[in-house]
C-alpha cells in the first residue's frame, strides 16, 4: 500500500506562526514519529518560483500564506478536504488520523 502523502505548504524561513509551526508541531515527537513511519512529507515552500510555484498555483494555495497542510494520495489527489488555521499538534494529528 502507498503512503499518503503529507503535503505541506511553507512560507521559508516564515513569519512568527510559520515558525512555531515548525518548532512546536513540525518537532513534536508523535508528529515526527507517525510522518517517518506512515506518510511522504513534502514540503512546498510558497514564496518561491519555480517547481514550488507551479505546485502552489496547481492546488489553488495562495503564496506567502500561514503553514497549510494537505494530505494527497500519489496522485496528487485529496485525501481530506483542505483545512487552514490548524497551528497545534493536537489538530494535525487528528487530521492525520483521518486521514489513515
Amino acid at each position: 500500500m502507498e503512503k499518503p502523502v503529507f503535503l505541506f505548504f511553507q512560507e521559508v524561513p516564515g513569519c512568527g506562526t510559520c515558525q512555531r509551526f515548525g518548532i512546536g508541531v513540525l518537532s513534536h515527537p508523535t508528529i515526527v514519529d507517525a510522518l517517518e513511519k506512515f506518510f511522504v512529507a513534502v514540503c512546498i515552500y510558497n514564496n518561491s518560483g519555480g517547481s514550488d510555484s507551479r505546485t502552489l498555483k496547481a492546488y489553488c494555495e495562495p503564496s506567502w500564506n500561514n503553514p497549510v497542510v494537505r494530505f494527497v494520495d500519489s496522485s496528487g489527489k485529496d485525501i481530506l478536504n483542505r483545512r487552514d488555521g490548524i497551528y497545534t499538534a493536537n489538530g494535525v494529528a487528528k487530521r492525520m488520523v483521518s486521514c489513515l
